[in-house]
C-alpha cells in the first residue's frame, strides 16, 4: 500500500509542490503576517529614498551606511525597490527565501546521504515558516539556507587543493557574515568540527575537484586511502584550522567597533526549570508554534515523525544495517554542539534578542541527512507519514496566516485617512490577547508610513545605529516607552508628547476613548481600529 510513496519521484513531486504552495501563499495574502517585517520594509523604503535624494523622508531621517553583519534583507530588497513597490519587494524576498531553503536542504541531504531515501526532505516543509521568520528576522532567515548550502559545498570540496579550500571557505564565510552574524558563528563551528572529524577519521578521502564531475572510477564515490602516517592527518588538520584565521578577523573587528549594550548580566535565570521546559518545548516543536495554538498539531506530528525516524535509525545502527561515515559523524557532533549552546546560552546575544529561538529549526535541518539513512523498507509507512505531516502543516498555516493577515488588514483599513506626510503616528494598545506569540500588529503601522510618507514613531530600528542604517535626523522630541504604547501596559498622558499627531488605536476600551478624546478627534472607526488626529 505504501510502496508508491517511497519512490524518489513521488517524494520530489510532493516536496516541490508544497514549496510552491508556500510561495503562493505569500503572494495571495494581502500582508504577510510578521512582527518586525513591516519595520524592516519601511526602513528599506526610507533608505532607498534617502540615497536617491530624500524627497519623501529626507527632512526627518538620515542614514549611516556600515558593513554590519545584518545586511541579508537589505542586500536583496534594496535593489528591488528600483523596480517594484515595497510590498512586492517583500513578497519577492520571501519567495527567494522559501525556494532557496528548499533547494539548499535538498543539496545538503544529497551531499551527506548520497543515494539514500529523500522523503525526509519533507520535514523541512513545516519549519520553513518558523518562529524567527515570523518574528521578521529576515536577515537571519535568509542567511540560514546560505549556511546550509555552504556547509554542503565545503564538505564536497574537503579534499580539493589547499588554495581552493581556503578561497571557498573564506568567500563563503564572508558572504554569510554580512548576511547575519549568528549563522556565521555556526559556519565557524562547522569548519572546526570538519577539521576535527577528519583528523580522527584516520583516513584521507580523495575526491576529484567538482568540475571533473564523477569520481575517478566514474561512480561518483570517494576513493579511500589509508593515511601513511599520523603526521599527514595533523598537517591537514592544521591547514584546515588555519583556514579559519582570516574569518576570525571579521567578528573581532565588528565586536571591537560595536557599541553594543554589553554582555548580559544576571545569569541565574539560565538555571530555571521553567526556562528549561520552555526551551525543551520549543526544541520539540522546532520553534514553529508562533501565531496560533493550532500550530501545535502539525508541530507535534512532525516531532512524532522525527522520533520514529530516530528510533528506527538507532535500531538500524544496533543491527549494523547503518554505519555512519565521516560526514555523518560530523553532523552528529555539530547537532550536539548547537543543542548544548541552545540550552546554555542566554536569551540575548549582543543587541539581538530571542537568541535561543533561532536554533531548533536549524538543528532539525542539520540532522535530516542522518534520518535519510533509515531503512524505509523496514518502516514502510514513514514516507506516507512525512507527506501527511508536511501537507498538514501547509494546510493549517494557510488557515492561520489568513486570520493574522486579516487582522493586519483591519488595522490598515484606515490607511487612506490615517496620516499625511510628516505626521507622527503611533500604535496605541492598552490590552493584549493571550495569543499569538508573534505580535503581527506591533509594527504594522509602518505600512501607513510607506503609503503616506508619515513617521512611524514606533520605529525601533532608529535606536540601533550599529545594526540598522536609518536614524532620526534630529531629536524629534520625547516619546513614551515602547512597553507603554505597544505592549498594553501604559496609561499615557499624551499632552507630554506633542510629536504624536495621529494615534492608531487598537481594541481600546471605553475609558481609553474618553482619555484620548481630550486631546484628539476621532477621524476613523472600523471594528477594533480607531484613528485619532491631534487637535
Amino acid at each position: 500500500m505504501f510502496d508508491k510513496f517511497r519512490s524518489a519521484t513521488t517524494a520530489d513531486i510532493w516536496y516541490f509542490s508544497l514549496l510552491l504552495a508556500q510561495a503562493l501563499l505569500v503572494w495571495l495574502l494581502p500582508y504577510f503576517p510578521t512582527q518586525d517585517g513591516p519595520s524592516h520594509l519601511y526602513n528599506a523604503a526610507i533608505l532607498h529614498d534617502l540615497l536617491n535624494g530624500g524627497k519623501e523622508w529626507g527632512e526627518y531621517f538620515t542614514y549611516q551606511l556600515k558593513a554590519t553583519p545584518n545586511l541579508g534583507f537589505n542586500l536583496i530588497v534594496y535593489p528591488l525597490l528600483f523596480l517594484v513597490k515595497p510590498l512586492i519587494a517583500e513578497k519577492i524576498f520571501l519567495t527567494i527565501y522559501i525556494l532557496l531553503t528548499g533547494l539548499s536542504v535538498r543539496y545538503f541531504i544529497r551531499t551527506f546521504a548520497p543515494g539514500k531515501q529523500m522523503t525526509v526532505q519533507l520535514l523541512a516543509i513545516p519549519v520553513i515558516f518558523n518562529f524567527t521568520l515570523m518574528m521578521g528576522f529576515y536577515s537571519y532567515s535568509i542567511a540560514v539556507p546560505v549556511f546550509i548550502a555552504a556547509v554542503a559545498l565545503v564538505w564536497r570540496n574537503r579534499n580539493s587543493g589547499a588554495i581552493f579550500q581556503f578561497a571557498l571557505c573564506n568567500i563563503s564565510g564572508v558572504i554569510i557574515f554580512y548576511l547575519h552574524l549568528i549563522p556565521f558563528i555556526f559556519f565557524l563551528i562547522v569548519l572546526g568540527v570538519i577539521a576535527v572529524t577528519l583528523l580522527f577519521a584516520g583516513k584521507v578521502l580523495v575526491s576529484p575537484p567538482p568540475f571533473l564531475g564523477k569520481g575517478r572510477g566514474g561512480d561518483g564515490v570517494d576513493s579511500v586511502i589509508s593515511a601513511p602516517a599520523g603526521s599527514v592527518c595533523w598537517v591537514t588538520f592544521i591547514r584546515r584550522i588555519a583556514t579559519l584565521l582570516p574569518l576570525l578577523i571579521l567578528p573581532a573587528s565588528y565586536l571591537g567597533n560595536s557599541k553594543s549594550s554589553g554582555a548580559p548580566t544576571g545569569f541565574s535565570y539560565l538555571f530555571s526549570a521553567d526556562r528549561f521546559m520552555s526551551l525543551f518545548s520549543d526544541l520539540c516543536t522546532f520553534s514553529t508554534v508562533s501565531l496560533s495554538p493550532l500550530q501545535i498539531i502539525p508541530a507535534a506530528a512532525a516531532m512524532f515523525a522525527t522520533l520514529l525516524l530516530i528510533r528506527s535509525l538507532v535500531k538500524d545502527c544496533r543491527a549494523d544495517r547503518v554505519t555512519f561515515d565521516a560526514g555523518q559523524k560530523m553532523l552528529i557532533i555539530l547537532a550536539a554542539i548547537l543543542t548544548v549552546i541552545y540550552f546554555a546560552a542566554p536569551f540575548r546575544f549582543g543587541d539581538g534578542s530571542f537568541f535561543n529561538d533561532r536554533f531548533p529549526w536549524v538543528i532539525l535541518l542539520i540532522i535530516l541527512p542522518l534520518l535519510a539513512c533509515v531503512n524505509d523498507k523496514a518502516v514502510p509507512f514513514i514516507s506516507f507519514g512525512l507527506i501527511v505531516v508536511a501537507s498538514l502543516s501547509v494546510a493549517l498555516n494557510i488557515f492561520v496566516f489568513r486570520q493574522q493577515s486579516d487582522e493586519v488588514s483591519v488595522l490598515l483599513s484606515g490607511i487612506e485617512s490615517g496620516c499625511k506626510k510628516g505626521d507622527g503616528i503611533l500604535l496605541y494598545r492598552t490590552s493584549l490577547p493571550d495569543w499569538p506569540k508573534v505580535e503581527v500588529l506591533l509594527h504594522a503601522t509602518s505600512y501607513y508610513g510607506m503609503s503616506n510618507g508619515c513617521i512611524d514613531l514606533g520605529n525601533y530600528e532608529t535606536g540601533y545605529a550599529g545594526l540598522f542604517p536609518v536614524q532620526y535626523k534630529q531629536n524629534i522630541g520625547p516619546l513614551p516607552e515602547e512597553r507603554e504604547f505597544a505592549y498594553g501596559y501604559g496609561n499615557i498622558n499624551f499632552s507630554r508628547y506633542p510629536v504624536v499627531t495621529r494615534l492608531i488605536g487598537w481594541d481600546l476600551k471605553h475609558d481609553d476613548l474618553n482619555k484620548i478624546g481630550g486631546l484628539f478627534d476621532r477621524v476613523f472607526l472600523n471594528d477594533k481600529l480607531t484613528i485619532w488626529s491631534r487637535r
